[in-house]
């Protein structure tokens, strides 16, 4: 997935702003037209060779701005590799300090693939104690989100950077991955921790069956 850089969100801006400039200098363009005064003509040749030079090229000169830097991006970047066992995340930035770049780029990759996980879990487990007859009661909510709060921490150290590319405007872009096995294994770890709450719970399913649940996770 691409993401908009602070970087961009500026250039944007700017570019707005003299959208607006330019409109005003159109306006005042032809509100000259209706005077014959020669000064005023004079005025009116500088102002709309102004124009031309600045506005009339500004539109080009953005769309190639950003053309080039899509196309820059890495293709792993605008559409991830695809695996049923292997978990992606993406992550770009653009620092004057290219490791600082490359770790911030890291660290948000990681997040993409710790939000996925957290995702999986969460959902997995909520369906379980909903089969299990328990519902969403304090304890199971609890339960729930210790066991897909620490495997989704095991992921963030766990994932590995797969891609690195540094792009000609200095944007650094980072693939990692991180295996479905092992958000498998962390979870079972994690919920045989916790194994002793679970049976608090009084589920119609025993811990047993949840493992499998775990162990079978796509």
């Amino acid at each position: 997935m691409l993401k908009i850089s602070g970087e961009n969100k500026i250039h944007m801006c700017l570019i707005q702003i003299k959208t607006e400039i330019c409109w005003r200098i159109d306006s005042y363009i032809k509100l000259l037209l209706n005077k014959e005064d020669t000064m005023k003509t004079t005025l009116l040749t500088v102002i709309t060779i102004l124009w031309m030079a600045g506005c009339g090229t500004a539109g080009h000169r953005s769309g190639s701005t950003e053309a080039s830097a899509m196309g820059d991006a890495p293709k792993w970047f605008l559409k991830m590799p695809e695996s049923a066992d292997i978990l992606y995340g993406v992550g770009s930035a653009k620092k004057q300090n290219p490791s600082l770049a490359r770790k911030t780029a890291t660290a948000r990759a990681r997040d993409e693939i710790g939000q996925a996980v957290e995702v999986k879990v969460t959902n997995l487990m909520k369906d379980f104690m909903q089969e299990s007859g328990i519902g969403e009661n304090a304890q199971a909510t609890e339960f729930s989100q210790s066991v897909s709060k620490q495997v989704t921490a095991t992921s963030l150290q766990g994932s590995t950077v797969k891609e690195a590319y540094m792009g000609k405007d200095g944007t650094m872009y980072i693939l990692v991955e991180y295996s479905l096995d092992s958000a498998r294994q962390a979870a079972l770890a994690e919920a045989k921790k916790k194994e002793a709450d679970f049976h608090k719970l009084e589920a119609q399913k025993g811990f047993d069956e949840l493992e499998e649940v775990l162990r079978n996770m796509d």
